[in-house]
């Protein structure tokens, strides 16, 4: 883990990276509008400024022929950074964004909160950019309950990041205790079919008090909540280091069950994400464009099948309070419009193979192919 700044989430990580690099008052940031709140939240914690981006529907990542042109319509030096973000694990065409941000001088960001191990043109995701940050939090690729780390692939920038790491608190005693209990509790007790009760369950306890959750009530306001620039504790990055050396077994897993997903959803009518050669993803989720999302959730949780909601909205899981996060309705369409399609299914090692066919088997009862995603596919593998 050389040059690699570990934090308490991975949230944590994007907001030193912009303090490193300086990102402050006046600044803008340019990023997809198919993201988690917390992302603008870092942006805005740091007195910068949300824009955001629609995405492609074909990757569901940022569309870089939108960015130029935001761009181009824009005085030199209005942007500072844009961030770039894996969706799902699908990388982002870093060719062109690099070409782009070359032209504009901007600092490119990669989230690569939902990879490990995605490439593109044959190069790993997260070496592209300026800097990137990747998350262990409960439901990515590998976990140590909450965490993050971020990486700099740029000198300057990297000295900036170690010298602002030392400015991030570890956590107490008591949090570092409670959220390696909460690990335990979730490596026993968790399997697919308890996916709702254990989600419920956990953030019941958060709510209350009584476990670290993901997030908390000030964030999905948009509001810095207390205490928020901690590092990872020392337990966690231990376990970190641990689950990074063994991480070629879970990439192979996750191929695999994707590949079946993938075949399955062919076989039952549903559209499939078919990129060119060059795009080599590692799902951590795979996603499903459906007509009834709602409906389909809702028997999801009576029939206890795990399905994912990533993403209900372009600031997720915000379904309203957009304009916290500086999101104008209307603005990203496509991203919108497939926040109100779209579910997910787990390709981790606790999902076998006989719970992806029943997930599938659910979706053909339950579910009904959206039509126009007929039309996101770019070619076949």
């Amino acid at each position: 883990m050389t040059n690699t700044f570990t934090f308490f989430k991975g949230r944590i990580a994007l907001h030193a990276i912009l303090k490193a690099a300086d990102i402050g008052k006046g600044d803008r940031v340019l990023l997809p509008g198919y993201t988690c709140i917390v992302v603008p939240n870092a942006i805005l914690y740091r007195g910068a400024e949300p824009v955001y981006v629609d995405i492609e529907p074909h990757t569901y990542n940022l569309d870089p022929s939108l960015l130029e042109a935001k761009l181009k319509e824009a005085a030199r030096g209005t942007y500072r950074a844009v961030i770039v973000q894996h969706t799902y694990g699908i990388p982002c065409d870093m060719v062109a964004i690099a070409r782009i941000a070359r032209e504009h001088d901007l600092l490119v960001i990669e989230d690569s909160c939902h990879t490990l191990g995605s490439k593109f043109n044959d190069q790993c995701v997260g070496t592209f950019g300026d800097a990137a940050f990747f998350s262990s939090q409960w439901s990515k690729p590998v976990t140590t309950g909450l965490g993050g780390w971020a990486v700099a692939n740029n000198p300057v920038l990297q000295r900036r990041l170690e010298l602002a790491h030392g400015e991030y608190t570890q956590p107490s005693r008591a949090e570092s205790l409670l959220l390696a209990l909460q690990l335990v509790a979730f490596r026993v007790a968790y399997r697919p079919r308890l996916f709702w009760l254990v989600q419920g369950v956990y953030r019941k306890k958060a709510h209350l008090g009584l476990a670290i959750g993901s997030s908390s009530s000030p964030e999905l306001e948009c509001v810095e909540p207390p205490n928020y620039m901690k590092a990872m504790g020392h337990r966690q990055v231990s376990q970190l280091k641990t689950l990074l050396d063994k991480k070629e077994a879970d990439i192979e897993t996750r191929r695999h069950h994707a590949r079946v997903i993938r075949n399955r959803l062919r076989e039952s009518g549903f559209a499939t994400v078919d990129l060119p050669t060059e795009y080599d993803p590692v799902f951590v989720r795979y996603p499903v464009l459906v007509e009834n999302r709602e409906q389909v959730l809702n028997l999801a949780r009576k029939h206890k099948v795990q399905l994912g909601d990533w993403f209900l909205s372009p600031v997720h899981p915000n379904e309203t309070g957009w304009t916290e996060a500086g999101y104008k309705a209307g603005s990203c369409p496509i991203a919108e419009e497939i926040s109100r399609r779209v579910v997910n299914i787990s390709t981790d090692a606790r999902t076998s193979a006989r719970e992806i066919e029943r997930t599938i088997a659910f979706l053909r009862q339950h579910a009904t192919p959206y039509v126009a995603g007929q039309t996101m596919k770019m070619g076949e593998n």
